[in-house]
């Protein structure tokens, strides 16, 4: 992720004050600022200098697709993963909507009546590489995962992760429009979020896909919709925007 690799910061405030947080150590005392500041992609300041960690490219990779028949088990799967100490180079998960999306736009191979994949990559030397993989897999079997597929080739790979980097544009097949929303929660919340963001497009009558980067719980809704339509827009733009109740509600239950 990327706040792994980003030791020190330099932010210009929004009230011209410049900070520093951060520094060259790889963990710095205090507070965690320079997470924060990484968190809020350019939100809280402007960034003007940064200390970064540079890593040598893996040695190895190995790409995981686990599939889930609910959202709730692929969440829980990877809290569990985090909880366990094994931090992957990458943990991606798409819903149902956004799977068949992906699959009538780039045929990629994920299942259409899955409720959730997660696209897992296991980095690191190649020794020992794939017994981790067959730890994580075992992790996900255990929160329900009716499949677990470990691609065989650098092809297989690249089909899995095509449909992943694709997941936008392919919202064309199902709207002419989408709302992206951005919002970072923690991972053991997920399954709260993931509910709530259900619950509020049926509220408004909205289909929701959600495809985002699950390992660092970094979240992104898209809202499809016809922009032609005004009364679907305002829908859209209303269900984007939660009152400051429930937003003082989330941040109380640590959502």
């Amino acid at each position: 992720m990327t706040t792994h690799h980003v030791l020190g910061l330099e932010v210009v405030l929004p009230d011209g004050e410049v900070i520093e947080v951060g520094g060259a150590a790889l963990d710095w005392p205090g507070y965690d600022l320079t997470g924060l500041i990484v968190g809020s992609e350019g939100t809280l300041g402007i960034v003007t200098k940064a200390i970064l960690r540079l890593l040598p490219q893996p040695e190895a990779v190995v790409t995981l697709l686990a599939v889930f028949d609910t959202v709730d088990q692929a969440s829980e799967a990877v809290s569990a993963i985090i909880a366990d100490g094994t931090i992957p180079g990458a943990i991606e998960m798409m819903d149902r909507t956004a799977i068949q999306a992906v699959e009538s736009a780039k045929r990629c191979g994920y299942p259409t009546d899955a409720g959730a994949v997660l696209l897992i990559d296991v980095e690191g030397l190649t020794e020992g590489l794939e017994d981790l993989a067959h730890h994580i897999a075992r992790i996900c079997e255990h929160y329900d995962a009716r499949e677990v597929r470990v691609a065989t080739d650098p092809v297989e790979r690249e089909r899995l992760w095509s449909g992943r980097k694709g997941a936008f544009g392919a919202m064309g097949r199902l709207a002419p429009s989408y709302y992206v929303q951005d919002g970072v929660v923690p991972r053991d919340q997920l399954p709260q979020v993931l509910r709530r963001i259900q619950e509020i497009g049926q509220r408004y009558g909205l289909v929701i896909a959600n495809v985002f980067r699950a390992g660092d719980g970094n979240l992104h809704p898209l809202i499809l919709f016809d922009e032609r339509d005004p009364e679907q827009t305002r829908c859209v733009l209303e269900a984007g925007a939660p009152s400051p109740a429930s937003t003082a509600s989330a941040w109380r239950s640590g959502a």
